[in-house]
């Protein structure tokens, strides 16, 4: 499923009518979808509260189509006919002549409890500054009517590209998107305050989108990556993964890390250590483990494990590890990141506060919010700045957050099946295995991102069902992960 920015859909839109299809359709077509969701809650009186533009076109059209199908319905108009856009003229005026009673918001008293169903129309997917004066009262009359509220493609005053909130915006029960889903959507705030969202099929040319490479993470996706696993196999075909991670201060770390990459189906794990992770033999012993003796990685360890980098495919290093071993990570990168594939997570990423330091496609990295603001800035709900530093720095971005977001800098992939239950430590170590162990199977970084992740969270949302989300662990999670492959093999 594709995942546009607002000059994307209005692209599309302009490329619809340049291929005939007249404008005044497309107002049609998505005013019967909004008008169709609005009946499935069998409304008693609605009010359709609409601004000037084509978001309010759609509004209007909707009002009119409804009171059409027998509803009792009403405008409430924000703002002036006269320098509205022409489709809002046309549909203005055509409401008029099927005779749907509109008021004029800061002239007429309109009681928002006479309704129990509003129709939010005010703002489109085009807002770039934050919504003032008459927009922000109404909003705050919408947002305290108590009523039911769907909002036409995304809701008033919410950005559709970073998914912030624009000054105040509409809290909808349900949102009508058209076509295609918006990355504010996607993104928190945003996605709190969109309630359910439906997508309507409009006639838009679907090869308009083949050039469009954002895109939702789903199981179908999901199912038609996951690697093969043929039963005339060895545990060599499988991939070997060397973690190289934890210190005297964090010795769980790494464990989460290795049980992760050997629950996904890596042929050989092993674990090097500088203090005592030895715990891990009692959870998993087929997993082989390796202690330096030592508080903390240097960087003359690089020589004493060269054996085991030589024989792995790929190198997790970061749960666990702390800043003193920044030594040991850079020797390691620029010994070998022409050679070896790496997964970067935690205090491994702190290398990168240099900019000089070069990575390349062999490196898949994994920072939460707060780790890639040390090394970069905040992006959490900008998506082209994230896209812009996987460039910079020639490597695969898993963003770890509430909506997590995987690019190469030029696919990018949304996965919003987590939950809160991910919010806790020991999450991410086990997603830093998991995924790395699906590199270890011969899956490009992206790829495995994007199986690691859907792996991972689906099974969080799944056990929240029986567990709660406060109760939930890690160590929990990584013990179900076979349910969720066995659901995806199926």
């Amino acid at each position: 499923m594709k995942v546009l920015t607002s000059q994307e859909a209005k692209q599309i839109d302009r490329e619809t009518v340049q291929k005939g299809i007249m404008e005044e359709t497309l107002i049609e077509q998505a005013a019967a979808s909004v008008a169709d969701i609005v009946e499935t809650y069998k409304p008693h009186a609605i009010l359709s509260v609409v601004g000037k533009g084509n978001n309010g076109a759609d509004g209007v059209a909707t009002a009119r189509i409804l009171k059409n199908r027998g509803y009792k319905v009403e405008i409430l108009l924000v703002g002036d006919v006269g320098q509205s856009s022409e489709g809002f003229k046309k549909q203005f005026k055509i409401a008029n002549n099927y005779g749907v009673k509109v008021y004029r918001f800061g002239q007429d008293n309109v009681d928002f409890e006479e309704y129990d169903l509003i129709i939010d129309g005010l703002l489109g997917i085009g807002l770039n500054g934050d919504v003032k004066d008459e927009i922000a009262e109404v909003i705050d009359k919408i947002n305290s009517s108590n009523n039911v509220i769907i909002s036409i493609d995304i809701p008033s005053g919410l950005s559709c590209d970073t998914g912030e909130i624009m000054g105040n915006a509409v809290k909808a029960s349900e949102t009508v998107t058209f076509g295609n889903l918006k990355i504010g959507h996607l993104l928190y705030p945003a996605r709190e305050f969109c309630g359910d969202i439906k997508i309507a099929n409009l006639s838009f040319d679907s090869s308009i989108l083949d050039s469009i490479n954002r895109n939702l993470v789903t199981s179908d996706m999901v199912k038609s990556l996951l690697p093969d696993r043929p039963e005339d196999s060895y545990k060599y075909k499988f991939g070997s993964v060397l973690i190289l991670s934890g210190s005297a201060k964090y010795p769980g770390a790494p464990i989460l890390t290795a049980l992760g990459a050997q629950r996904v189906g890596t042929g050989i794990v092993k674990l090097i250590t500088p203090a005592d992770s030895s715990g891990i033999l009692a959870l998993e012993p087929s997993i082989i483990y390796r202690s330096l003796d030592k508080e903390y990685f240097e960087s003359r360890d690089v020589e004493i494990i060269k054996e085991d980098i030589k024989k792995a495919d790929v190198l997790i290093i970061g749960p666990g590890i702390t800043e003193q071993a920044t030594g040991f990570i850079l020797r390691l990168v620029n010994d070998y990141k022409e050679e070896k594939l790496f997964l970067l997570d935690a205090d491994a990423l702190l290398i990168l506060k240099d900019r000089k330091i070069k990575l390349n496609k062999n490196f898949v990295i994994t920072p939460h919010v707060g780790e890639l603001t040390k090394v970069y800035r905040n992006v959490k709900n900008d998506v082209l700045g994230l896209e812009s530093y996987s460039k910079e720095i020639g490597s695969t971005i898993v963003l770890k957050s509430s909506t997590t977001i995987i690019t190469d800098g030029e696919r990018t992939y949304f996965n919003i099946a987590g939950n809160s239950s991910l919010a806790k430590g020991g999450s991410g170590d086990l997603l830093s295995g998991v995924i790395g162990g699906y590199i270890a199977q011969g899956l490009s970084s992206l790829k495995a991102s994007i199986i690691g992740t859907y792996v991972v969270y689906d099974t969080a949302q799944n056990l929240s069902k029986d567990y709660t989300e406060y109760f939930i662990t890690p160590k929990l999670i990584c013990d179900n992960i076979y349910r969720t492959i066995s659901k995806l093999t199926k």
